[in-house]
């Protein structure tokens, strides 16, 4: 409301209608006439009050002054009225102000919240995605820890050989099926074997340049004639018990060990779980588990790993896998034995060649394509029993 506003104010209004009032009811008192009869002297008889001056005076300059504090109140009600005002425009804005930052904050508010809602959606969503790839990683860690028999089968019991003749038994695993490279026999393949030395040496006798006769494949979709046939030794080291053999049969064959790989073998070590498979006494492949108990017992210079997987006589020669993923980490070899009168077999601690050393003896022997995998080079073709003029023959090549 302001200050200067024509119109009267309430409540200065009632308080002029009072002053007001007020003079009229002294003027009315002092000017009064008593009407005939009142005074008891009978009708028709009038009786006028003289008014005194003096008195008179005094109501007025009493009425006066009245007036005067009636309008002092008027102005200081005014003025209050007026500061009152003031402070309410302050007030207003004050207000207004205070609106605009709350305004303010309540916009800086709800974008941060917004923000944040939107970054929490996408972490959210970041974290449903790892989580969504963690868990077909961990599908694909189960399905590889799982150990599945299928799996086992087909990666260590198809390709197991087993070796006969002069009254023993031993065992052997199939690593290479390979076409020759370049100029050798089209449509002819090179198949491998991988076995221990003292077994061939005992099936064989004194004469290694004989083949072997009986040599028996368990890989699923041979024939029974596909499944007998011989060897002949065409590489071997006696130190390191190791012997190469090479099949009689120019069929690609499907069934073959998978090595592991030198990084992965790197990180085998005490206590990495391992599975042992042979033909103990002659009989079809026997799968048995254990770990890796020593990684350097030492016979005759060379380096050997102890297994404690139950073994004895004919897994030597046999593969030795790591498990879960059923890959060759070297060829079973010895079994502890004590006493000397009648010696005793320990079938829980076993050695075997590690694959290291057998992949060194490979390259040494100018086979390294066996455990690369490529077709056989020409530089091998003697070896195999193959010549360009001849085609193949059963050359006795041993290393």
């Amino acid at each position: 409301m302001a200050v200067g506003n024509q119109e009267e104010r309430p409540l200065y209004a009632c308080f002029k209608a009072l002053g007001f009032i007020l003079l009229l009811s002294m003027i009315g008192i002092h000017t009064y006439r008593q009407e005939p009869g009142m005074d008891g002297r009978g009708p028709g008889v009038a009786f006028a009050r003289q008014e005194d001056p003096l008195s008179g005076l005094e109501t007025r300059a009493a009425l006066e002054d009245l007036l005067e504090r009636l309008d002092e109140s008027q102005r200081r009600i005014e003025q209050a009225m007026g500061d009152l005002d003031t402070v309410s425009k302050d007030l207003g804005r004050e207000q207004t102000g205070f609106q605009r930052r709350l305004d303010v904050r309540n916009s800086h508010f709800e974008t941060s919240v917004l923000d944040d809602l939107r970054q929490g959606l996408a972490d959210v969503a970041a974290v449903k995605a790892i989580a969504e790839v963690n868990s077909s990683r961990l599908g694909l860690i189960e399905s590889e820890t799982e150990f599945p028999q299928e799996r086992g089968k087909t990666m260590m019991i198809h390709p197991t050989v087993q070796l006969r003749g002069n009254g023993t038994v031993g065992s052997a695993v199939l690593v290479y099926s390979g076409p020759f490279a370049g100029e050798g026999p089209a449509g002819r393949h090179c198949n491998l074997a991988l076995t221990a030395f003292h077994v061939v040496a005992e099936v064989l006798g004194s004469r290694l340049e004989r083949d072997i006769d009986v040599v028996r494949l368990y890989a699923p979709g041979l024939s029974k004639g596909q499944k007998a046939l011989s060897a002949r030794l065409i590489a071997y080291d006696k130190s390191r018990d190791i012997a190469l053999l090479y099949l009689d049969t120019d069929q690609q064959l499907a069934s073959l060990a998978r090595l592991k790989s030198d990084s992965l073998f790197k990180r085998l070590d005490i206590f990495s779980e391992a599975c042992v498979v042979g033909c103990p006494l002659g009989s079809n492949p026997v799968a048995t588990m254990g770990q890796i108990t020593a990684i350097d017992k030492d016979v005759d210079g060379e380096k050997f790993w102890m297994i404690n997987a139950p073994t004895y006589f004919g897994n030597s020669g046999g593969g030795v896998y790591s498990v879960p993923d059923c890959e060759l980490i070297g060829i079973f070899s010895m079994i502890y034995t004590y006493g000397k009168a009648k010696p005793r077999l320990v079938p829980h601690m076993g050695l075997f060649l590690p694959l290291a050393s057998i992949r060194s003896w490979l390259e040494t022997e100018g086979l390294g394509f066996v455990h690369e995998g490529i077709p056989v080079p020409s530089s091998s073709w003697r070896k195999m029993g193959y010549s360009p003029r001849t085609g193949l023959q059963g050359e006795n090549n041993r290393g």
